[in-house]
């Protein structure tokens, strides 16, 4: 905390969203292993069948011959799709192999599309990669959660309460030092709550405020709107 002048708030939100994020991670890692094992076992049982018909195909043309142009067309047309298994079957152990023998654990921010973009900047129309960087950047930067507690005092993030507006509420946010100089201590943003889909919406947040309840709170930029 004091290396990079945050508040105790904020280092111990991070480091339950580090924590929260590598759990996610080793999950989703185990998760993609047990999907390329279950695209495997599948890829090898279609291939097998496919051999075995194929062999008996021939067994028969080899005496008989082919009773049609037709079917032989059709049997080289399945040889061809034979390879193609065979390349997929091999492409997917390697990555068992390799996903198995990494320890690392690998993470993109913004979307796998705007991150993949930077490898085809032309094709994704970016003229250059510092344009993309600005973008992804902007991305990265228009959304933010604030978790904790409602409450007055101590170095609580959020404070969220109605104001005498019917329907309207008022979120206080404390930021970090860093950002203290620049912005103030804190920013307030007046908002409303409408019941949608048979969920009370409002009345659940009241229950949240008086109650001392945790909440999340989730602000971002709207990508339609100009930015401030």
């Amino acid at each position: 905390m004091k290396k990079f002048n945050i508040q105790w708030a904020y280092a111990d939100s991070i480091a339950t969203e580090a924590r929260t994020c590598l759990n996610q991670l080793k999950t989703a890692k185990k998760n993609h292993y047990s999907k390329l094992e279950l695209q495997l076992s599948a890829k090898t049982t279609a291939t097998k069948k496919l051999i075995t018909k194929l062999e008996k195909t021939l067994k028969l043309a080899t005496k008989k011959g082919f009773p049609h142009i037709q079917a032989r067309n059709n049997f080289f047309h399945q040889l061809l799709g034979l390879k193609s298994k065979i390349q997929k079957i091999a492409s997917l152990k390697r990555k068992l192999k390799k996903l198995k023998n990494t320890e690392r654990l690998l993470m993109c921010f913004g979307s796998s599309k705007l991150f993949n973009a930077q490898h085809n900047l032309v094709e994704n129309a970016y003229k250059t990669q510092e344009e993309w960087s600005d973008y992804w950047s902007k991305k990265g930067s228009g959304r933010f959660f604030c978790v904790g507690k409602s409450q007055p005092g101590g170095g609580t993030m959020l404070k969220v309460f109605p104001l005498q507006e019917y329907g309207l509420y008022q979120l206080q946010v404390q930021l970090p030092r860093p950002l203290q100089g620049k912005s103030g201590q804190k920013i307030q943003l007046e908002f409303s709550v409408s019941d949608r889909n048979g969920r009370l919406r409002a009345t659940d947040l009241d229950y949240a405020i008086n109650n001392l309840k945790p909440m999340t709170i989730s602000i971002f930029r709207r990508e339609h709107k100009q930015d401030n």
